[in-house]
């Protein structure tokens, strides 16, 4: 008899407290627990009770406490109400908008997404406040990489980062980026969150690996398009574009192709 796997969530989870704490008692990071725990304390309370009202049922929302620890992390505000609206449309999206009995975007994107183009004014994303200490950043890389394994989303992780050296050269070479400035975002947290956390959504990214694959050097392809443009938040723009223009209507093909 074949022993039960232990959810791949847990080690996402692992992955994302490894995060809060060294920067929490490391790092000195900008925002303190008050952001942590609202943001959790309000994925975790949206997503029990749409859950008890629409699917008539009560969960332990493990995915939702993912969730609003991505959303503590990703983003940065002198005030405590963005990261409220951002958890709030994280959890909510995934009830509104769905395909197939499942939610169609990653809801940490869609949420930092709506509050960094339209409160601009009160909220950015966080790199800055992140150390480019070697010993950091490895420590997170080697769990996010097993995290990603576990998931079954390493593919994923390594089509993504393939595609972003190529475009960085093609960056470097081409559009006369300093070589450090093209390739200096892998070495970031906001880059290694975004590819080990959302890249690695095993609800919203394809259940085959070629089209995977696909999807993760087409977020490459954007985001390099977006940088070279100057567009700034560029991972998580890229992300939403490429699922609205490709991951959309791939699941709706595969749909069709299931009922016929």
């Amino acid at each position: 008899m074949s022993q039960p796997k232990l959810d791949p969530r847990y080690f996402i989870l692992a992955f994302l407290l490894s995060f809060v704490v060294m920067g929490q008692l490391f790092l000195d990071f900008f925002q303190k627990w008050d952001t942590f725990f609202a943001s959790v304390a309000t994925t975790m309370l949206v997503e029990v009770v749409l859950c008890r009202w629409i699917r008539k049922k009560w969960i332990f929302p493990l995915s939702a406490f993912i969730s609003g620890i991505g959303i503590s992390l990703i983003l940065s505000s002198y005030l405590v109400w963005p990261y409220v609206l951002a958890a709030v449309l994280a959890i909510a999206t995934k009830y509104v908008f769905r395909l197939g009995g499942s939610h169609v975007f990653n809801p940490n994107n869609v949420a930092v997404v709506f509050v960094l183009f339209f409160l601009s004014e009160y909220v950015v994303t966080t790199p800055k406040q992140w150390t480019n200490d070697v010993s950091v950043m490895v420590i997170i890389l080697v769990l996010g990489l097993v995290a990603a394994y576990v998931a079954g989303r390493l593919d994923t992780v390594l089509a993504f980062a393939a595609g972003f050296v190529l475009f960085a050269y093609v960056r470097h070479a081409w559009f006369d980026e300093p070589l450090l400035f093209a390739f200096g975002p892998m070495m970031g947290a906001s880059f290694q969150l975004f590819v080990f956390f959302m890249l690695t959504d095993p609800k919203t990214t394809p259940a085959h690996s070629s089209a995977r694959i696909i999807l993760a050097f087409c977020i490459a392809a954007v985001d390099a398009w977006f940088r070279i443009h100057a567009i700034t938040n560029s991972l998580f723009y890229a992300a939403f574009v490429v699922t609205l223009l490709f991951g959309v209507p791939y699941r709706w093909m595969l749909l069709r192709r299931q009922r016929t």
